[in-house]
């Protein structure tokens, strides 16, 4: 990475609460004046709930009906260096919206076509909660990102006891703000030295057995995907992207 550093947020909501606020600090905290920032906000930004066609697994993804809501998003995923997934806690969960968002990139999953750019990419998840522990919905967020590829997801959750609209009081602040400037910091040190981890490159070498059995490359798809990025044979892509 040079010193412009790209980041891409996805909200898993529209209002602009807590979670968003521990987002707004980390980023204060993480970027540079050059660095180039791009958002989503769901439902708003996102596609229509995925009807599961299968076009994006048995076509191509630009065949899903929501295309041009999802590409937008995969594409700004792929260029960036990191990667920021927000939601309040809903249900012990992500917000619906961002489920669906990653049930429409199921398609970049290990199992089927991921891309080679996100094996050297570092991804943060952030959630707040009314009082709930917030590690499950962090932890299901980073999940997704692993399962596209991403080595390293840090987390960023609290659980924080503000009426709707209200604003932390001064000590939660208080704590917010020394956790986003630690997370920011630690980032920083890993986008601008990237590198792919042992389990991602043990899925990566897993599926690429898949890929390569004609008994379990079931999807021609899929196989012609790992065939053209030359994945099939030794190139690697935290090599080459």
């Amino acid at each position: 990475m040079d010193n412009l550093m790209k980041i891409a947020v996805v909200h898993g909501q529209t209002h602009k609460g807590v979670t968003y606020g521990m987002t707004s600090t980390f980023l204060r905290n993480l970027m540079g004046t050059e660095d180039e920032l791009t958002e989503f906000f769901l439902p708003k930004d996102g596609p229509d709930f995925c009807y599961g066609c299968y076009n994006c697994f048995l076509k191509s993804e630009e065949k899903c009906p929501s295309a041009n809501k999802v590409q937008p998003i995969a594409k700004a995923l792929e260029q960036a260096d990191v990667i920021v997934l927000d939601t309040p806690d809903y249900v012990m969960e992500m917000s619906g919206a961002m489920k669906n968002l990653m049930d429409h990139l199921a398609y970049r999953w290990f199992s089927h076509r991921p891309h080679g750019a996100m094996f050297l990419k570092v991804g943060v998840t952030i959630c707040s909660s009314a009082g709930a522990p917030t590690a499950n919905v962090t932890k299901s967020m980073a999940r997704q990102l692993k399962w596209i590829g991403v080595p390293k997801v840090y987390r960023f959750g609290l659980a924080c006891q503000t009426a709707p609209g209200e604003k932390p009081r001064p000590e939660k602040q208080a704590q917010i703000d020394r956790k986003a400037e630690k997370l920011a910091k630690a980032v920083r040190r890993r986008a601008e030295h990237p590198h792919t981890g042992l389990r991602i490159r043990f899925m990566f070498w897993l599926f690429k057995g898949m890929q390569t059995d004609d008994k379990t490359a079931w999807n021609p798809v899929d196989r012609d995907w790992w065939i053209r990025q030359g994945w099939t044979k030794k190139t690697k892509p935290w090599k080459n992207s």
